[in-house]
């Protein structure tokens, strides 16, 4: 009998001892999990936000004036965009003429710039394209559309668009007008337009949106349209012509904020009053053109579209360090936010001084391989 508690007893510690060690290495494993997955966490973390690219790239960039709000605006988001990211940026302005451009094209390509960003008015992406291929250099439009989709296999180089939704824009902006413009007496509503710059892409879409606009709406008589080249003095002189010429004007069509200054101040000009004798709409969202609106000189603006610059920045960095991009990445059209006296406040809350918050990085698939696309469209927060 004593044997047998003896036995039972022996039995027990060990059984006991056993599962203290099981106990032991249950936890010491766990903790071992847990410290790797740990790891894995913070490693994953530091690739997204510490990464370095193999070498620091020079892109290029023309720009059509620097003369312009918009395009200095266009220009600083990018510069802001480059230092972010670690990009040498060579910008160069091309001073309103189609021979610098053409100029500036040859430079940089001559510079062996590893990326070239480029707003290819008059008809200079026909040569970007052919030169930049010739020397293998990536290239992005913005703004201004080419008649070669990107990507196309004829210029492999060609990795990308981003512009605005121009047509669009003209259409919305040709809708705000017509419900402001004041009737004549015969029932009808008589309308000037001051297009930009000739054979654009920016130019030609938003004129076919006003004619959309109007197609809609036969009380509306578009007296005249001339030519402002979207810029603030070639406006102000074409409106004053088509004004004393057709004095029954009641609104006015500005194809971009530097034209729709000169036509506010053509009219101030002629003795009348923008926003009360002749209403006007615009494009662009500069500075000016929203003190405008604010004050009520300015109907309705609409844009944002300058953003473009840093998006285009982002997208030639992620694809520099191998990063390619999706047709459906290459080819990004922006929606416009528009803007009228009633939405001005909200404009200034969600957007101070008009500029979104945007973090080059966060926005970049080289340091945050689960960054969302590089553009996005403005939109009010209480949308």
């Amino acid at each position: 009998m004593k044997k047998l508690l003896l036995y039972c007893l022996v039995v027990g510690i060990m059984i006991s001892m056993i599962a203290t060690f099981s106990l032991v290495g249950c936890k010491a494993k766990t903790t071992e999990t847990v410290a790797e997955t740990t790891a894995v966490a913070e490693t994953t973390a530091v690739a997204e936000t510490t990464a370095a690219p193999a070498k620091r790239f020079k892109i290029g960039a023309i720009v059509p004036t620097l003369d312009a709000q918009f395009w200095n605006r266009y220009y600083e988001f990018m510069k802001k965009g480059a230092s972010e990211l670690g990009v040498d940026l060579v910008c160069l302005n091309a001073d309103n003429k189609a021979d610098q451009q053409t100029k500036y094209i040859e430079d940089l390509v001559a510079q062996k710039v590893d990326g070239i960003i480029l707003v290819p008015y008059w008809s200079s992406d026909k040569k970007a394209l052919e030169d930049t291929k010739a020397a293998n250099i990536p290239l992005i439009f913005t703004d201004c559309y080419s008649t070669v989709a990107p990507q196309d296999p004829n210029y492999p180089n060609y990795i990308a668009f981003i512009g605005p939704s121009d047509e669009d824009a003209g259409y919305r902006m040709g809708l705000a007008l017509f419900e402001a413009t004041e009737e004549g007496k015969d029932g009808k509503k008589y309308i000037g337009a001051v297009d930009g710059t000739p054979g654009t892409s920016v130019a030609i879409d938003r004129a076919k949106g006003l004619d959309k606009a109007l197609a809609e709406h036969p009380e509306v008589v578009l007296v005249g349209r001339v030519n402002g080249n979207f810029v603030r003095d070639e406006s102000m002189t074409a409106f004053e012509s088509l004004y004393q010429g057709h004095p029954e004007i009641k609104g006015v069509w500005a194809a971009n904020g530097g034209t729709a200054t000169g036509v506010m101040t053509a009219i101030k000009n002629a003795g009348k009053v923008p926003g009360k004798d002749i209403m006007v709409v615009a494009m662009d969202l500069n500075p000016e053109n929203v003190e405008a609106v604010k004050s009520g000189e300015l109907l309705f603006d609409i844009g944002g579209h300058w953003l473009q610059g840093g998006f285009a920045m982002v997208m030639m960095f992620d694809y520099l360090n191998g990063l390619p991009l999706t047709p459906e990445q290459a080819n990004v059209k922006l929606m416009l936010l528009p803007v009228t006296k009633d939405t001005v406040a909200q404009l200034e809350k969600d957007f101070p001084e008009g500029v979104p918050a945007y973090d080059f990085k966060a926005h970049s698939r080289f340091y945050t391989p689960s960054a969302p696309a590089a553009s996005f469209e403005m939109k009010y927060s209480n949308q």
